[in-house]
């Protein structure tokens, strides 16, 4: 009994702190268990530079420790979700987590694979790259009209290694997801939607409502229920999580080093 005392005091003490987060705003309600996390540079369409990066590799690892949160919501900040990987010349590829990228990479997959609680999309602007592979992570999202929704990677000579190999093939099927993700096709909301990418589209104003309602709704049901019943869907995903994503970051990695004007 001691033991399990001092486990629940040091799980209250994990907590989301606002503090640690530079590039998501953090915001938790303790009334509703839900967490908002806003990623916040819209100054660059809320592209991932090295700072978020290294942010998203903790930051659902953190949502599922803190024992306040009972559902996540996942947004950004003014007119797009994310514009995916920051290409800006000043970019190092460096780390705040004593991780490589690529290891980064995969935190950021497979913690929302492993994340229990609810995570609900309000994607309220264009999810490129990075930006639509958490879109499309997400348990339930929700996707502004007048939205697009793409992985650029091929276009940058570079397989499509940071998850989108690993969901869109579950959600649109393996031939589609093989068009999509070789061709680099953006698509539009009501496409992404058609084929499953997202679960609904609304009119933009309507996009962080609807998210926060379905947050709070699942919020509030037991948890072992909506738990459980994710971990047991789930792990199909982590089935093919653990399967595909090594290789695709490899594949990704090695073609770093590569010249893209040579051959393959």
């Amino acid at each position: 009994m001691i033991y399990v005392n001092v486990h629940v005091e040091e799980r209250a003490r994990a907590m989301l702190d606002p503090a640690a987060y530079r590039t998501i705003d953090v915001v938790v309600d303790g009334a509703t268990g839900v967490a908002v996390l806003t990623l916040n540079r819209p100054d660059k369409a809320n592209a991932v530079d090295d700072v978020m990066h290294s942010e998203l590799s903790t930051v659902f690892a953190a949502a599922q420790d803190d024992a306040r949160v009972r559902a996540v919501v996942l947004t950004g900040a003014g007119r797009t979700f994310s514009a995916g990987g920051d290409e800006s010349g000043t970019r190092e590829y460096s780390t705040a987590t004593g991780r490589t990228p690529i290891e980064e990479a995969r935190h950021i997959v497979e913690d929302i694979v492993g994340l229990a609680k609810p995570l609900i999309a309000a994607v309220n602007g264009h999810a490129i790259g990075l930006g639509a592979v958490l879109a499309t992570l997400a348990d339930v999202s929700y996707m502004a009209e007048s939205a697009k929704l793409g992985d650029l990677h091929v276009h940058a000579a570079l397989p499509a290694g940071n998850g989108a190999a690993v969901i869109w093939p579950l959600l649109v099927g393996l031939n589609r997801a093989k068009h999509l993700l070789m061709t680099g096709e953006i698509l539009t909301a009501a496409e992404a939607e058609r084929f499953g990418l997202v679960t609904r589209v609304v009119a933009a104003p309507d996009v962080l409502p609807m998210a926060m309602a379905m947050a709070e709704r699942l919020a509030a049901l037991a948890p072992q229920a909506v738990q459980g019943t994710k971990a047991a869907v789930n792990r199909l995903l982590a089935l093919a999580c653990g399967t595909v994503l090594p290789l695709s970051l490899a594949l990704e990695a090695a073609a770093m080093e590569h010249d893209a004007s040579g051959p393959p």
